[in-house]
Formats: C-alpha cells, sequence, structure tokens
C-alpha cells in the first residue's frame, strides 16, 4: 500500500467504525448483531464473512487481510479516545512505572506481535483499554504493522509515547517526531 492509501485507510476505518457507533450511542439492530458477529470471528478469514466487514475491505482492497484484521479489532472499541494508543496506555512520565494502563513487559511484547497473532494482540489491547481508543491511532498502526515504515518510524513513536518522552516539544511544536536524541548514560 501507499503511504497516501495507508494515511486515507485511518480515515476511511474510522468513518466505518462511526457509521457502526453513532455518536448518540444508539446503535440499530443490523448493526449490534454485525459487530456482535465481528467479535465472535476468531481469525480474519471469519471475520471477512461477516459484510459489514467486507465494507470496509471492500475500501481497502489492497490488503483485504489487514482490513479485516482492523475490522475485527474496531468491532470491541465503544468510544474514540482523543490520545493516541501508546500514549493512552503509557507512562504519565517516564520515571513513573505504575501510572502505565499495560505493564512494560506487555507493552514490549506487543511491539513484538508478529502479523498473524495481530487481530488477538490488539483486541486484548483494547478490552485492557475499556472499549476507549483513538480510532485512528489504532487504524493507522494495524494497517502499517510490519511494514518497513513501522520498524523505522511508527515503533519509535509508539515507544517515545509509552514512555512519555518529548512529551511537551511535541505537543508545543505539533509534531509526532522527537526533537531530540535520547541521552543515556553508561
Amino acid at each position: 500500500m501507499t503511504e497516501s492509501t495507508l494515511q486515507g485507510g485511518a480515515s476511511i476505518a474510522h468513518d466505518w467504525w462511526r457509521r457502526l457507533n453513532p455518536t448518540d450511542g444508539h446503535q440499530s439492530g443490523p448493526h449490534r448483531a454485525a459487530l456482535a458477529r465481528l467479535r465472535r470471528a476468531a481469525t480474519p478469514t471469519e471475520v471477512m464473512l461477516e459484510p459489514e466487514a467486507l465494507r470496509l475491505v471492500a475500501r481497502l482492497p489492497r490488503r483485504p487481510d489487514r482490513a479485516a484484521v482492523l475490522a475485527g479489532v474496531l468491532a470491541f472499541v465503544r468510544e474514540t479516545d482523543d490520545h493516541p494508543v501508546a500514549r493512552a496506555i503509557g507512562r504519565s512520565s517516564l520515571d513513573d512505572e505504575q501510572s502505565a494502563l499495560v505493564s512494560e513487559g506487555r507493552f514490549r511484547r506487543l511491539l513484538q506481535t508478529r502479523e498473524d497473532e495481530l487481530l488477538e494482540a490488539m483486541r486484548r489491547l483494547v478490552r485492557q483499554m475499556k472499549g476507549r481508543v483513538h480510532v485512528p491511532s489504532l487504524s493507522h498502526a494495524i494497517l502499517w504493522w510490519g511494514s518497513d515504515r513501522w520498524e523505522k518510524e511508527m515503533k519509535k513513536e509508539w515507544i517515545f509515547d509509552y514512555y512519555n518522552v518529548f512529551a511537551s516539544s511535541r505537543s508545543s511544536a505539533g509534531t509526532s517526531a522527537p526533537s531530540a536524541p535520547i541521552q543515556t548514560t553508561p
């Protein structure tokens, strides 16, 4: 997938999720049933058996398997959050280990998740977040997971966000990239 397709993919996924989860919180019967079937699907192939998932796959045709994973994960999201996923599950400060929603060990295992384990790993993460997730951030990560861009850029962003490194410089500069190198002591 090209970068512009994947950038738009997060927006497409958010629109798809929003259609199934209206802002008033009242899902129609067919949407509620579709989400329940998506939550019960154990594999991306089972997810694709649901017509609602195929609507997302049709809008993201270059990676149908990844679109299916995305549909299967977003079925567990109840409301969207303002914070990117890694920021929401991470520490309030670099030194405050206790403030993280997800332990450091679990976070490290999440970052090492193979593509064939992504559906269950991301569902577990959404459940830990009690269904409140920044849908565009989650969608973007799932669409890029395992790619060169994920390995070279996005994984670092998740690490910086989880440990709350450079938070003040990013918010003031409006960028997601770190403004200074990490200093380590021997």
